[in-house]
């Protein structure tokens, strides 16, 4: 065989051996999906969208708090202990600045548990709708 006739044999062999060739794909037919889990998961990630704005926000406050804190422990070392009226401001300043702190723990506190409690449906949603089989009849 001259090379010419090769050439032209490899060209036309070459479609043919590659139709021959065989893949299989790994897709996966997904099932309808309940409505129930449609509609929980939307609102799991409305309670997660919910907790994010709240850690946002306790982050500027705890942020706020240990501003104001610096600034009572710097007005405590200046502060005259025979003025008793400066010591009565202050005292009054720093059990504000208690109450804040209080009302702060508790916010953190409640957030902590409703992201126990959103953790908990979570895990709970997982179980339930992503072990879901469907069989068509």
């Amino acid at each position: 065989m001259n090379p010419r006739t090769i050439t032209v044999l490899l060209v036309f062999a070459t479609p043919a051996v590659a139709l021959a060739q065989t893949s299989y794909s790994r897709a996966t037919i997904v099932g309808p999906r309940l409505n129930v889990c449609d509609v929980q998961q939307g609102q799991l990630f409305e309670r997660k969208a919910a907790l994010d704005v709240d850690h946002q926000v306790i982050d500027r406050e705890r942020a706020a708090i240990e501003r104001e804190s610096v600034q009572l422990e710097a007005e405590l070392r200046g502060l005259d202990n025979s003025n008793t009226a400066a010591v009565a401001a202050y005292n009054a300043r720093s059990n504000a600045h208690n109450d804040r702190v209080a009302a702060h723990n508790q916010y953190v506190a409640a957030t902590n548990r409703a992201g126990a409690l959103l953790n908990g449906d979570s895990a709970d949603f997982m179980r339930y709708c992503d072990t879901l089989r469907y069989s068509s009849r």
